[in-house]
């Protein structure tokens, strides 16, 4: 189950994301020929580029509640039917706002989100609150808007869970909500789609870009970060890759086409003629195409109201679908997308790794929809680098650790271990090393894959342990300073972290503050780039100020 099974609400609106650039460009990360040009604005690649004094914070933003779809697969758009239309999304109003954050300055294609809370609002009722898991952005698109520039053309995806969900439902009478409660209280699935992001710093909607996205049963078992389905891979450079699942009970197509189609600078979809799917009842190579049904993109309300998500009724052809690949048409019937009969993909794929640690990476297999058993996975380092250069990635190859191949069990799952050894360094003024994994079934070719489907590391550098147990300031003086460089908002307006005296009389707030959970949008530093033992060394350091001076701290924590 997932956001695109019922019971579904689905959502619109805006987000403001609003990144610091300056770490943009991997150069900036050396201290000895950083200039203080690199914290001021530049267009484009230039200066500290196009946001160097941002705040990292992530929020919603006007999102408003436009429909539902009940489990028995009616669905309204009327508050007088369901109280909960109208109702909006918003973060936390009891902490900071979540935090967006790159992997790293030389992999900034999978960014994540840190510490958002997900709130569902009545007015000033809170009906529903929960924490949004950790996770990056996938199927990223730079030519969703052809005719702007930057990364305003962009679009991309977030999915994941909703967990530690507090429910207050009792007193709004909402029949969508007592059905997601009954079905899905203690997880829910979410995905929103991002686009029109606003880079101007001179415009009034600056950071700001528009959001639409869906919220669905969740059950423990499935993929958290994707869905797994039918997934329809385009067949021209001019769209991008959708998603359908078949939904048994109600004996219908779901599919999600939001992010599938280019659209004019204003937010109106370019491809607006009627589509057709099908499925292909032929042998290998050839097609015969059976019609299913219609897909409707012109109505005014596609994207906005339905999140971009249609529903086809299969009525007689259900086994027909089950047993062949879906095919979308155009108004000319030409195949525009066809579905990846034979698909795996990994749930998780992004993480950060120290010296001797491993993760487990899990990977699901289909083919039409269904479990794959017993096939051969086959993994490969990728060669070329993820963003800018220099210094160079991917070397040593030797820090990561990892079987060629696996096997999936008889329900389709598998796992790979992949650990990650001591880098050594090989970027100098960055800490650790950036790593891809790339991989397919073994009887496929890599190039075939959605190339958005790959394994994203950063494997940190080890630390002398002798410094790691008591350091000096001239330990962690490098590290402060980068900081300070990198993030002026933090050193110009709250604490110069490059200034020992200004370090040693805050110790025990930033002692606070660097201990806390990752995943805490306090957590510092925001960008989740310190290692274990670098950060174990500055918590060290902060700690034997506290001792040897007192708590003298002119900041308290109620201001936090």
């Amino acid at each position: 189950m997932s956001y695109l099974n019922s019971p579904r609400l689905t959502f619109s609106g805006q987000f403001q994301a609003d990144p610091s650039t300056v770490n943009n460009d991997p150069t900036h990360f050396n201290n000895q020929t950083f200039e203080p040009d690199f914290q001021k604005w530049g267009p484009g690649a230039s200066n500290g580029w196009w946001n160097p004094e941002g705040t990292g914070s992530w929020r919603f933003l006007s999102c408003i509640v436009q429909s539902v779809t009940y489990l028995d697969g009616t669905s309204t758009s009327d508050p007088k039917e369901d109280p909960v239309i109208g109702m909006t999304i918003m973060d936390s109003n009891q902490k900071v706002a979540g935090k967006i954050v790159d992997l790293d300055s030389q992999q900034q294609m999978v960014s994540a989100l840190w510490g958002l809370v997900v709130r569902l609002v009545a007015g000033d009722q809170e009906i529903l609150r929960s924490d949004y898991e950790v996770a990056s952005f996938t199927n990223i698109w730079m030519n969703r808007a052809p005719e702007l520039g930057g990364d305003t053309r962009a679009a991309a995806i977030f999915q994941s869970t909703l967990t530690n969900i507090n429910w207050n439902i009792e007193s709004c009478n909402s029949r969508y909500l007592k059905e997601l409660f009954e079905v899905s209280k203690n997880q829910l699935s979410i995905q929103f789609t991002t686009d029109l992001y606003d880079m101007d710093h001179t415009s009034p909607a600056f950071t700001i870009g528009r959001i639409v996205g869906s919220i669905g049963p969740y059950f423990e078992g499935e993929p958290k970060y994707f869905t797994q389905g039918r997934p329809l891979f385009p067949q021209t450079s001019t769209i991008n890759y959708a998603n359908a699942i078949i939904d048994k009970n109600l004996n219908q197509v779901v599919i999600d086409l939001a992010n599938s189609f280019p659209i004019f600078p204003n937010g109106t979809i370019k491809n607006t003629l009627p589509l057709t799917l099908g499925v292909n009842t032929g042998k290998v190579g050839f097609d015969d195409i059976t019609i299913i049904g219609e897909i409707h993109l012109a109505d005014s309300n596609w994207y906005k109201g339905q999140s971009g998500i249609n529903t086809i009724p299969l009525g007689p052809n259900t086994s027909l679908v089950e047993e062949n690949p879906l095919v979308i048409l155009n108004s000319e019937g030409e195949v525009i997308f066809r579905e990846s009969v034979e698909y795996v993909c990994a749930d998780k794929f992004v993480f950060y790794l120290n010296p001797e640690e491993e993760c487990q990476v899990n990977f699901y297999a289909s083919k039409l929809g269904k479990p794959l058993p017993d096939k051969e996975i086959e993994f490969q380092l990728i060669n070329s680098p993820f963003g800018p250069t220099p210094p160079v990635v991917g070397v040593p190859k030797s820090a990561m650790v990892f079987p060629k191949t696996i096997k999936t069990d008889t329900l389709g799952k598998a796992s790979l271990t992949v650990k990650a050894n001591d880098p050594g360094n090989p970027r100098g003024y960055i800490d650790g090393q950036v790593y891809g994994i790339s991989y397919n079934f073994s009887d496929g070719y890599f190039s075939e894959c959605n190339q958005n489907n790959f394994l994203s590391f950063l494997v940190f550098d080890s630390v002398d342990p002798e410094k790691v147990a008591n350091p000096t300031w001239e330990d962690i003086q490098p590290i402060m300073q980068q900081y300070a460089n990198l993030y002026p908002l933090m050193s110009k307006g709250i604490f110069n972290l490059a200034d020992q005296s200004i370090v040693d009389k805050n110790a025990e707030i930033l002692q606070f503050v660097f201990s806390k959970d990752k995943e805490d949008p306090n957590y510092m530093p925001a960008t989740r780039d310190l290692s274990r033992d670098k950060s174990a060394m500055i918590i060290n350091y902060l700690n034997a100020v506290i001792s040897k001076a007192g708590t003298k701290d002119s900041i308290t924590f109620k201001k936090l």
